[in-house]
């Protein structure tokens, strides 16, 4: 697809205990608050990093009905869309005329949830008071990945720093969130071309 985690010493494995306490309480708060916000829906914009360089900037809607179903909807600087259901995604490329099917792989933008809304996000975590920002260590089939998430006072994620064990980092942006809301008819359903052409993945 384009665009496609011993301590010995019984001091320190207390004060990494102590330090990691309140980033699992926010992290339960945080994941608490995105429950009873679904559905919702939500503008970002994502930036890629290679070598400290950004290459890639977009912007769009997403809309979240629940941990399972979840659409991104790039409006800028490509009109695309990547609709995960049940573990399976399709992505629709407009301008190239291209739908990819397939199952979902560690270390696409399906962790950003995985580690929003599990239970037991990550082999390690630490929070920043003073930037109110979660740090977590995930590892995957895709390798290690850290993460910085950025929350509001009103506990929803503001921004999420992920970057992987190629040191490829991707920034994504989340403001302007709109709660339970009703979702459309179809939201999940792909208005394709008939000459459209699908590569199965």
């Amino acid at each position: 697809m384009k665009g496609a985690k011993a301590f010995t010493l019984l001091p320190l494995l207390l004060a990494v205990f102590s330090s990691a306490l309140p980033a699992l309480t926010s992290l339960e708060q945080m994941r608490a608050r995105i429950l009873a916000s679904q559905p919702f829906k939500m503008d970002f914009v994502q930036q890629v990093f290679v070598d400290g360089e950004m290459t890639l900037e977009e912007s769009g809607i997403i809309v979240f009905a629940d941990r399972t179903r979840v659409k991104w909807q790039y409006l800028r600087p490509d009109e695309k869309t990547f609709l995960l259901e049940n573990g399976s995604y399709q992505f629709y490329d407009r301008e190239n005329n291209q739908l990819l099917k397939g199952k979902i792989d560690p270390g696409s933008e399906q962790v950003i949830w995985d580690v929003l809304c599990s239970p037991h996000p990550g082999q390690s975590s630490r929070w920043e008071e003073r930037t109110r920002t979660i740090r977590l260590s995930v590892v995957d089939g895709a390798g290690r990945q850290d993460l910085k998430i950025k929350i509001g006072h009103d506990f929803l994620p503001e921004r999420v720093e992920q970057t992987s064990a190629s040191e490829v980092t991707t920034v994504y942006e989340f403001r302007n969130y709109r709660s339970r809301i009703a979702l459309a008819a179809g939201e999940f359903q792909l208005q394709l071309p008939g000459d459209v052409e699908i590569i199965e993945d």
